[in-house]
């Protein structure tokens, strides 16, 4: 079957709901001075007058951790073979959300903070569901490093379109946080566009994806799919440190978005940004989301994650 006569389907009846997350979030789109004439989404916590809004950011983003690792058709494989064995639906949803978390690296956790981040912002501002995961969460990660750290799948104009993405996470205190994660997410984005398909043998799909589109992921994986194109998906979370000052709500926000139009200005000329392919430029998006005391939000990930 060539894959101009399988009919697409219908991308949006398989995307989680994300709109609780992104109300704890603000949002521009703009440039930044990266690539012209091309919009790139600058994100950051949100405000609710003064007050950032840390808490329900990490509240919302934990509780997306179960949708992440699981497809609704194994969550509800796993919540009737819970209830067989004795417990109650609340009891249930429980133990779905602690084998779910489970999953996640304990090595890793600022990594697949980001990580999980990037899946939901592809959700929402891509319209792009999982297809594809590097080796089960909690595997050997000296082979998942090897991997780009989300493969998501869209329909655009009548075709299918793969977003290939990778995740920086940059908490140091030197001032230079977006600027290095940009250039380490561009050099390793390209690498990975241009390999993984010499790696699809540690992909998985199990568990976290629809079956309607395991066909898809099994035929990209055999190579028969071949009508697609693939963009690329770079998001950069780090620390800007400095604190945000302003009198109004709108002020702090315009303030974030402020820090990263300066740290952008002239980074397209870096040679990072002058070696990407012209005929990949169309194809680079950026997500950049920076982060007051991110250590601090990192740890506070990992308490309300684990317990510990």
């Amino acid at each position: 079957m060539s894959s101009q006569s399988m009919s697409l389907i219908n991308i949006d009846d398989l995307r989680a709901k994300t709109d609780a997350l992104i109300d704890t979030m603000y949002a521009v789109r703009d440039d930044f001075s990266l690539i012209p004439q091309k919009e790139h989404i600058g994100t950051c916590i949100n405000y609710s007058d003064l007050i950032e809004m840390r808490d329900e950011f990490l509240q919302e983003l934990i509780l997306t951790v179960v949708q992440w690792v699981y497809s609704r058709n194994k969550q509800e494989t796993l919540l009737r073979q819970f209830e067989a064995e004795g417990r109650d639906l609340s009891g249930a949803n429980v133990l779905l959300s602690r084998r779910a978390i489970s999953k996640f690296r304990r090595s890793d956790l600022q990594g697949q903070f980001s990580e999980l981040l990037l899946a939901n912002l592809l959700q929402h501002y891509f319209k792009a569901v999982p297809l594809l995961r590097k080796m089960t969460l909690t595997t050997n990660t000296g082979l998942e490093r090897n991997g780009a750290d989300a493969i998501h799948l869209a329909n655009q104009s009548g075709k299918y379109v793969i977003y290939l993405g990778e995740a920086k996470t940059h908490a140091a205190k030197d001032g230079n946080n977006l600027k290095t994660g940009l250039k380490e997410a561009v050099h390793d984005v390209l690498d990975k566009y241009k390999g993984h398909r010499k790696e699809l043998d540690l992909y998985l799909y199990e568990d976290f994806i629809s079956p309607e589109l395991e066909q898809i992921a099994r035929r990209y994986k055999s190579g028969t799919l071949t009508d697609i194109e693939i963009h690329l998906v770079c998001i950069v979370t780090y620390d800007i440190c400095k604190s945000v000052e302003g009198m109004t709500r709108q002020a702090k926000l315009d303030k974030l978005i402020s820090c990263i139009k300066e740290e952008t200005s002239g980074l397209k000329s870096s040679k990072a940004f002058s070696q990407i392919p012209g005929e990949m430029l169309p194809r680079m998006n950026y997500i950049i989301f920076p982060v007051q005391n991110l250590n601090s939000l990192i740890a506070s990930f990992t308490k309300q994650l684990t317990g510990e």
